[in-house]
């Protein structure tokens, strides 16, 4: 019985702990969210109520979709961060949050990121935003990228 309490109340890797209590990462986050938000597109939408609206979605980080990946595949972080960035896709507030690795995506880029992660065969574990992105990346091996068009 305490055993069962105590797996719990704790993360299953006492060697993740540090992670969940780190504030730089978490204060990274919060100011990456509002360097990466869409203050120039809101402005041309709306004005300064298109403004103030993005303020509040990042203050709520809801203009920074997270994206949850398994970490016990064979793809690390690192190489996540570098198919993303080949192809546009700039990720921030990285975070590991029990059998997931987590990273935010810009709203307008995160059905990219998702149909990028799935042709490549990443295990993403997060609901999809666009489930299409699956069907559209079985066509492809894994480990498969679209062209690079720079």
């Amino acid at each position: 019985m305490i055993e069962q309490i105590f797996y719990l109340v704790l993360p299953m890797n006492f060697l993740d702990l540090p992670s969940y209590f780190d504030p730089i990462d978490r204060i990274e986050g919060v100011i990456s969210t509002f360097q990466n938000a869409d203050w120039e597109n809101a402005y041309n939408e709306r004005g300064i109520v298109g403004v103030i609206e993005e303020f509040f979605a990042c203050v709520t980080s809801s203009n920074a979709p997270t994206i949850c990946v398994s970490r016990y595949s064979h793809w690390r972080g690192i190489d996540i961060e570098r198919l993303l960035y080949r192809h546009g896709v700039k990720l921030w507030d990285r975070g590991i949050a029990g059998d997931d690795l987590y990273f935010c995506v810009k709203r307008r880029q995160v059905k990219w990121a998702e149909y990028l992660l799935l042709r490549a065969g990443v295990p993403v574990t997060s609901i999809l935003i666009d489930p299409r992105n699956a069907k559209y990346a079985e066509r492809y091996a894994p480990g498969d990228e679209p062209p690079q068009r720079r």
